[in-house]
Formats: structure tokens, sequence, C-alpha cells
């Protein structure tokens, strides 16, 4: 019983492996502040990682990372002199990502959700001193739409991740990757 148990274990983890569409994604692009966090931030990059499993072909899901970071600038008067404020803020986004093919074809247009967690940090210069503003982690949510094209990937999300403080933190981001496929048919 035990012999047949195993083969038939084997059988189907040979049967999955054979089957197996494994994904590796990265990429680059620019992020937009929305929410309370474009009062003092102006824009700035974005990147991330995935590495995922196709269910199907036309169902991935991944586990992807996101890194966005805006920057905002500010001259200011203060008792006659300029000085310059600086406004950082970096979020970290962990999610359990799910993207939907719409066709088959060769040109795939797509859309996505991640789930996760947002770490967000925010640092601000103010003439020649620098504090630690906020830092705080909150549920995130990731919707996103794009497109894949062998290997080229393009997509623009839109990235809630919650409060720090009273200021909500989000934004939209357009980017543009690699998206790689192993195994499979």
């Amino acid at each position: 019983m035990k012999k047949t148990l195993l083969f038939i274990a084997v059988a189907l983890f040979g049967f999955t492996a054979t089957n197996a569409q494994v994904k590796l994604g990265f990429g680059v692009g620019y992020a937009v502040p929305s929410g309370d966090v474009a009062d003092f931030t102006d824009g700035g990059i974005a990147a991330h990682f995935e590495l995922g499993y196709g269910i199907t072909e036309n169902i991935d899901v991944s586990f992807l990372y996101a890194g966005d970071f805006l920057v905002g600038a500010d001259i200011v008067a203060v008792a006659g002199q300029t000085a310059a404020e600086i406004g950082n803020v970096a979020v970290g986004s962990y999610l359990l990502n799910g993207r939907y093919y719409f066709t088959d074809t060769a040109f795939k247009p797509y859309g996505g959700l991640g789930i996760g967690l947002a770490t967000i940090g925010a640092i601000e210069v103010d003439g020649t001193s620098a504090e630690l503003a906020a830092s705080t982690s909150n549920f995130a949510i990731r919707p996103a739409l794009g497109f894949k094209y062998g290997v080229l990937n393009v997509h623009a999300a839109y990235l809630s991740a919650g409060k720090t403080g009273d200021a909500s933190v989000g934004d939209i981001s357009f980017n543009l990757g690699l998206l790689f496929t192993f195994g499979g048919n």
C-alpha cells in the first residue's frame, strides 16, 4: 500500500512539474503620488520584483515586492532667508498578486490584483536637519492593468498603502519590465 501511495505521489508531482509555468519578473517605472502624500511629494521611481506560478494559461499567482520612492521639494522663506524643505516617502509592498490574461494571443492584455502589507517610511529634511517623520505598516491593495508581449511586461498600477499618522499614502505607477516564463507547454 505504501509503495502504491508513493507511486501515485511521484506521478502527480511529475505531472504537475512537466506542466509547471514558473514566472520571474522585474521592472522599473515612474510613480505619481496620490492621497495626502501628494501634498508634499511630487513623484518618484517605482520598482518591482515577482516570483510566481502559472496556474493555467490565463491565470498567474505570484509573490510581488514593489518599492516606490517619492520625493518632493519646496523653497520657503524663513525670517527673511530662503530654505529648502524636502519630503521623501518610501513604500515597500509585499503582496500576493493574481493576474488574469484576457486573450491567448501573443499580445496578452491583463488585469491584476495584489493584496498584502505595505511598509511606509517618511523622512523630512528642513534646512540642515533631517528627521524620521513616520514609519508604519498597513494593509495594502494594488489593482493593475497592463499587457504582456513576449517577455515585455507593461502595466499601470494603483497602490493604496493606508495611512501614516493622519496622511493617506498611495501612488499610481507606470512600469516597464520583463516577465519570463519557464516550463509549461
